[in-house]
């Protein structure tokens, strides 16, 4: 048996897609690739795993990451982002990962550079989430949350609360400065973002 990786990548899809008039945001093409597929690729670059969160396009989905897509589980869908790196985080855990590497669907200009950097932070405070930070601004959906999480995860959500940002700042997040370029952390959310 191989040993498990360490970190695997959670690529987040599982959004109604409200702002692109309810198409499913990671299967929009953007500069000849579906979305998902760009960000997939950047994270196969840093950890060979992809878990895909994803709650529609499954068939599509499962061609991208064969036998890697997670759907939410009923209690948890529509609960957005959190709920799909909560039902990643469980899997990476049943997987024997020690955390996940997520980054959502929408920008597909995150580079490996990027996610490589947010995983060498992680490993000088493995017990502590990691988010990127660009220009002053954190990303708290780009960055590595530790599988130790679960339970404080489940808790946020329990209570009502979705507010990604304000999860990461109550369990310690570090925030690490990104240089990338502008298009790295660019949402693409509506179907004016595609067209520059």
């Amino acid at each position: 048996m191989t040993q498990p990786d360490r970190i695997i990548g959670l690529l987040l899809a599982g959004g109604k897609g409200t702002r692109m008039g309810g198409q499913d945001k990671g299967m929009v093409p953007w500069c000849g690739e579906t979305m998902a597929l760009w960000v997939l690729q950047a994270l196969r670059a840093v950890t060979p795993t992809v878990f895909i969160s994803a709650n529609r396009s499954l068939a599509e989905y499962e061609k991208l990451s064969p036998g890697h897509v997670l759907q939410d589980p009923a209690g948890l869908r529509g609960q957005g982002p959190l709920a799909g790196l909560l039902t990643g985080l469980r899997a990476a855990a049943a997987y024997g990962a020690e955390a996940v590497l997520v980054c959502p669907c929408d920008t597909p200009g995150i580079t490996p550079e990027t996610l490589r950097l947010l995983t060498l932070a992680w490993q000088a405070h493995p017990d502590r989430p990691v988010i990127a930070e660009h220009n002053g601004r954190q990303h708290p959906l780009h960055g590595v949350y530790p599988v130790s999480l679960v339970a404080a995860l489940d808790q946020w959500l329990v209570s009502g609360n979705r507010r990604v940002m304000g999860f990461a700042g109550s369990v310690g997040a570090v925030a690490v400065d990104c240089p990338e370029r502008e298009e790295g952390f660019r949402n693409r959310n509506n179907l004016t973002d595609l067209e520059s």
